[in-house]
């Protein structure tokens, strides 16, 4: 078979965006396991995170990040989902292992199914909620299938298989969010991806497209399915798609109608999150004990459970391994301090987070903030009801709250000082109808600690 040779600057791109591709999906990785610093630089550059944070917390970092990831899909396309995004890398890995490449396999366009699922999930994050984001956003449930993994749960692995087995990339194509508003972007962007007059129909480009936006009967490319994977470049005998030769909307629908019908399903899905937002806030409300204890610096349960996406990233970064995933994964992370006590010399969690679920801490704030009240009782205590001689819970709280009496008894621990670490619980040999931990609603940063 004669060896295409394609221009030798798309050439020397189509290398680097594998390889960016690769460095992205190890920096995630890396993150994902607790072995890339504070966070990884390529979970800085994830999109949905990035807004997120910038929007919630009014981080000029983020939305600098945000904006560029959009000026880029701008200019370029959506080179975001080529290169950056670790699911969209994932599902590529997994195509490459798919050899039947069968045009069967390439998805469908699916307008109004991805502009009503893309409407819902921001008309809820305009109203407060992230909770459409926590099922569909790229990055989260990459974190979820990683964290899956890690504990020995293969199921969402395989069923993201077998969707790239059975339609390639329809999930970045119809359904992800992310790519719909990047898709919204591209589609009047600057430089698009067209044929050329030496095209000679051969069909090469849409049986290698995973994304199924390229039609060589009409001379066509759907700019807003486009992931930029330039696949089909790589294959073209007559190297008949470029960038350079002028700004050509190739393949974009201009029809008032569908334009109509399009942009109203598009505003009723909006309001349609913005309800389904307000009811999910009344479940919260009324269920908030369902919660548990918060992570340092989720502020509320409230809050917290209406903007945590439950990416894993600080199930996985925290030292003592006492933040836990939800009950199927589905819902906020929470403290299981029955495990462990949360490090009074830490405040990794708070400080990877992409989304802005849990505030930056800094270490000092997050040594004076309740996470959870400390109840002791002396029925169990073995000083009271045995005479032994212990302490134990004094000497491992950080903060002061628990204190002894002159003949070594202690005191009932001081709500005013105790920020709820578990420390005192793990330290009771009496543990745990001794000393048990009770969450708290809404954290507090406490005025100060006890001088120890």
């Amino acid at each position: 078979m004669q060896k295409i040779k394609r221009p030798a600057l798309l050439h020397v791109f189509c290398l680097c965006r594998r390889g960016i591709a690769i460095l992205v999906l190890l920096s995630v990785l890396a993150a994902l396991c607790g072995i890339g610093g504070i966070a990884a630089f390529a979970v800085r550059l994830q999109f949905i995170p990035a807004l997120l944070r910038g929007v919630g917390e009014f981080s000029v970092g983020a939305l600098v990040i945000a904006g560029a990831i959009l000026a880029g899909t701008f200019l370029f396309g959506r080179f975001y989902c080529a290169m950056l995004c670790p699911l969209g890398i994932l599902q590529e890995g997994i195509g490459l292992a798919d050899r039947r490449r069968k045009e069967t396999g390439a998805p469908p366009d699916l307008p109004y199914l991805r502009y009503l699922i893309a409407g819902i999930v921001f008309g809820l994050t305009l109203c407060g909620s992230d909770r459409g984001f926590a099922l569909l956003e790229p990055y989260t449930a990459f974190g979820r299938i990683f964290g899956a993994f890690l504990r020995g749960g293969f199921l969402p692995l395989v069923l993201l298989v077998l969707l790239v087995f059975w339609r390639r990339r329809i999930f970045c194509t119809a359904i992800c969010p992310a790519g719909t508003l990047l898709g919204l972007t591209a589609k009047h962007g600057c430089f698009q991806l067209h044929f050329t007059p030496e095209c000679i129909r051969c069909g090469k480009c849409a049986h290698v497209c995973p994304a199924g936006c390229i039609s060589p009967a009409a001379q066509k490319v759907d700019q807003e399915r486009c992931l930029r994977c330039l696949k089909c470049i790589g294959v073209c005998p007559k190297n008949a798609l470029t960038f350079w030769r002028g700004r050509i909307v190739a393949g974009t629908d201009v029809s008032r109608r569908r334009f109509l019908r399009q942009g109203t399903l598009l505003l009723a899905a909006l309001g349609g999150g913005a309800v389904l937002a307000k009811l999910r806030a009344d479940r919260i409300l009324r269920f908030r004990s369902r919660t548990g204890i918060l992570p340092p610096g989720a502020g509320s349960m409230e809050r917290f459970a209406a903007k945590c996406t439950g990416c894993q990233l600080c199930v996985e970064n925290c030292p003592a391994k006492i933040i836990v995933p939800a009950i199927g994964g589905n819902g906020p992370v929470s403290l299981d301090l029955s495990l462990r006590a949360c490090r009074f010399d830490c405040n990794r969690c708070s400080q990877v987070c992409p989304t802005g679920a849990l505030f930056r801490l800094p270490l000092e704030k997050k040594q004076r903030t309740r996470l959870a009240v400390a109840k002791f009782n002396a029925k169990f205590c073995r000083v009271y009801q045995e005479d032994e001689v212990c302490g134990k819970c004094a000497a491992a709280c950080p903060a002061g709250a628990a204190k002894l009496r002159k003949n070594g008894a202690p005191f009932p621990i001081d709500p005013a000082l105790c920020i709820g670490c578990g420390a005192c619980r793990h330290a009771c040999p009496a543990s745990p109808g001794a000393i048990t931990m009770e969450e708290t609603e809404r954290q507090r940063l406490l005025s100060g600690t006890a001088e120890r």
